[in-house]
């Protein structure tokens, strides 16, 4: 009697296994023969920035000879489509999903430029909040912070670098000042008011970066990034302090943060 029930239990087992598997398959051949319906495109407008819209990337699709609608799932390669949307020169992350019902979902995040470049031979570009550079485009114009002056770096030779990679390579980073000006364009963009404040750094020819701020005719000398926050700080304490004893911004052409614990005005 033992022996039977172990038989027994034994089988039982076995054909549940055998009908998961067979279930298994039945699902696995009923997704790989589903057809694509539709392809349904989400954009990220969060962040204020209209590089592409829902047609645009319907078309990046297309232009690759993708025939997706209409066609079975085996047909479609998720990864290869989303590593060519992700190649994009506008696009940050492409994420694709195809439903139980056959939809393709593709949700796009766009690049996000916190920075332009004007460099001193009039090439002009972007750098992004992942330290990448970034072509202008024809359709949009970012407003973002501006940086110009001292700048010689071209997008042409630096575009395949990022600000990472330019500040693990010792020669590229004592002949550059892009990551400087990008350690300065992060650190106003996370600030709404100083946001609000500067406008502009101009790198002059000592390679120190000065800020141009949104009102006013004077420039803010900063130096480097050295003790960033601290400068910050004195600055601060420039605008809701000192000048409520010294008189009108506008008296003052420069206002020099070099200095240890001190803050430097010339009159005008």
């Amino acid at each position: 009697m033992k022996k039977f029930k172990k038989i027994l239990f034994v089988s039982l087992w076995v054909c549940l296994i055998i009908g998961l598997f067979a279930l298994m398959s039945f699902v696995n051949n009923k997704e790989e023969n589903l057809v694509c319906k539709s392809i349904d495109v989400k954009i990220n407008l969060n962040d204020d920035v209209y590089f592409l819209d829902k047609m645009e990337v319907e078309n990046l699709i297309k232009d690759r000879g993708d025939s997706i609608v209409g066609q079975p799932r085996y047909s479609l390669s998720v990864p290869k489509l989303e590593r060519a949307l992700d190649s994009h020169e506008d696009i940050a992350k492409a994420q694709v999903n195809v439903t139980i019902d056959g939809d393709v979902k593709v949700v796009v995040k766009q690049r996000k430029p916190i920075l332009r470049i004007f460099n001193s031979s009039g090439d002009s570009y972007y750098i992004d909040e992942a330290g990448k550079l970034m072509p202008l485009s024809e359709k949009y114009t970012a407003r973002v912070l501006i940086a110009n002056g001292n700048i010689k770096e071209a997008f042409a030779t630096n575009y395949m670098y990022s600000i990472a990679d330019i500040g693990k390579d010792s020669v590229k980073a004592a002949n550059s000042c892009l990551d400087e000006l990008f350690s300065m364009a992060t650190y106003i963009n996370k600030d709404k008011f100083w946001q609000s404040q500067i406008s502009q750094i101009y790198v002059n020819s000592d390679k120190e970066m000065e800020l141009i701020p949104l009102v006013g005719n004077n420039k803010i000398i900063f130096g480097d990034t050295t003790q960033m926050k601290e400068k910050f700080n004195k600055l601060m304490t420039f605008y809701t302090q000192g000048l409520s004893t010294t008189g009108y911004w506008e008296r003052y052409s420069t206002v020099n943060l070099k200095f240890k614990n001190q803050i430097v005005c010339t009159k005008k």
